[in-house]
């Protein structure tokens, strides 16, 4: 029978799965790709004596534990900067990137918020500061939260450089340390907004996933590449993955690894 050790804490969360260990494979990273790589976790423990530590805290930590060599998998939501690409070849790591799932960055706004959608300069000036009431876009005359994630998030600079272009961002936006906490505030508040990845909204009360440039973060839209924030979700490993790495990844990029990325509501490769 095999092992099964679940460890949640708040922020992050291990996940070890395993019968009779000999090694692990250890990875860190994005929050993006947390709860899918527990459940990816999950399914290879059950037919391998392999354990798989799992964490999260950001995509960022996750890039740093692997330049460091504290980590055999960095996950990520965004893709390796250069820079780190080449503090990675300065330690002796090759880079190696692996699109395991995509993913529609969705945005969501407050369930009162009557605004059917926005465009993609609509949702830039938003963020830098330019728009600050929904009735400057066709909504209400309530104030706007704009809530975004820290900057240890993939997600973060994936949505500065996607959306915003590289530029500031508006004094009033609020850094949040986890898509759950951007999740809680746009429900709590009138005149909330924020963004994450598709799998963390979809169903959830309180909240409305809204199109942009009047197209929906469904498979269709971002498998297509017509919707206009759609990306890849990666793992990197130094040099091509090998021994039990190998093992996982082969699994996360099987048929059954990429059922279990579209049960947990991302889309899968295939």
């Amino acid at each position: 029978m095999n092992l099964k050790t679940l460890i949640l804490t708040l922020g992050t969360a291990a996940v070890v799965f395993g019968g009779a260990v000999n090694s692990a494979v250890t990875i860190k990273g994005s929050d993006t790709l947390l709860i899918l790589n527990q459940r990816w976790a999950e399914a290879f423990g059950q037919r391998s004596n392999v354990a798989v530590n799992v964490t999260g805290g950001g995509s960022s930590i996750g890039i740093r534990a692997f330049i460091s060599g504290t980590a055999d998998i960095a996950a990520s939501s965004r893709a390796m900067r250069r820079s780190e690409i080449a503090s990675a070849r300065s330690r002796g790591a090759v880079a190696t990137e692996i699109p395991v799932a995509l993913d529609g960055l969705a945005i969501i706004v407050n369930d009162d918020n009557k605004v059917s959608g926005l465009t993609m300069d609509q949702l830039r000036r938003i963020y830098i500061g330019q728009i600050t009431n929904w009735n400057q876009v066709g909504g209400s005359n309530t104030p706007i939260t704009a809530f975004s994630r820290n900057s240890n998030s993939g997600t973060f600079g994936f949505f500065q450089e996607r959306v915003l272009r590289n530029q500031n961002w508006g004094k009033g936006v609020r850094f949040m340390g986890s898509t759950a906490d951007e999740l809680r505030e746009t429900r709590n508040s009138p005149g909330g907004i924020a963004y994450g990845g598709v799998a963390y909204f979809k169903g959830q009360r309180g909240v409305r996933i809204i199109p942009i440039e009047g197209i929906a973060p469904d498979e269709a839209n971002v498998r297509g590449r017509k919707y206009p924030i759609w990306r890849f979700l990666y793992y990197y490993t130094n040099g091509a993955p090998k021994g039990e790495t190998k093992q996982f990844v082969d699994f996360v990029l099987s048929p059954e690894g990429q059922r279990i990325a579209e049960q947990v509501g991302y889309y899968s490769l295939r």
